[in-house]
């Protein structure tokens, strides 16, 4: 009885890291960017509101990135317990903390201004970290979806993660393509939605699976 009680607090605290995550990662850059003079969406990087130079770049990375980094760190550590035993799950969840560890980075290495490729230390170390981050994710979703097919209460959550994970490389190619580079603020946001959006389907995931235990 207490190891289920133990299991039902882990799903719920990881719902709520995930579902927290996804909120932010969906508020920030609205809030961010409304507050931004001259800022868009469509070609201009979400880091660009943490910018050396931009107006609220300190409130950003302070109450935006990195929250946003310890909630997918936080998701990440209740969920290991409750997916899949295998290596597979295990290398994806390590895959995808690379998530979390970009956004922690974001907020302590701010870009240049415009982010570009190539800059100061803090630039550099900037765009490390994104490439993991979209390299993580999306070699993170495809284990995690090999592990779940696997497990036939975990199935059903397979399709979502091969799904979201090839949004995530469109999106991450399209930002490196220089004849898009008006447009690699939208291609951002097509992987960085898709990232988080399977974060909120799989908290609600682990929501269900706690009422049906419950019930």
């Amino acid at each position: 009885m207490g190891r289920r009680r133990a299991q039902l607090r882990s799903q719920r605290s990881a719902a709520a890291c995930g579902l927290g995550a996804a909120a932010l990662a969906l508020l920030v850059p609205l809030a961010g960017g409304s507050a931004e003079p001259g800022y868009s969406h469509v070609a201009q990087f979400i880091s660009e509101l943490g910018a050396v130079g931009a107006t609220h770049s300190t409130l950003v990375a302070a109450a935006g990135f990195a929250p946003i980094g310890a909630l997918v760190l936080g998701f990440l550590a209740f969920a290991a317990g409750l997916f899949p035993r295998s290596r597979r799950s295990a290398a994806g969840v390590a895959c995808l903390a690379a998530v979390g560890a970009s956004y922690l980075a974001s907020a302590l290495f701010h870009c240049d201004a415009g982010c570009p490729s190539s800059g100061s230390f803090s630039q550099s170390v900037h765009n490390l970290f994104g490439f993991f981050q979209y390299a993580g994710a999306m070699a993170g979703l495809l284990l995690l979806g090999s592990a779940f097919r696997g497990s036939p209460d975990w199935r059903s959550l397979a399709p979502v993660c091969v799904v979201s994970a090839a949004f995530v490389a469109a999106g991450f190619v399209a930002m490196l393509m220089p004849d898009l580079d008006s447009f690699r603020g939208l291609s951002q946001r097509v992987a960085e939605s898709s990232i988080f959006s399977w974060f909120a389907y799989t908290s609600v995931f682990l929501l269900r699976l706690r009422t049906e235990a419950e019930s």
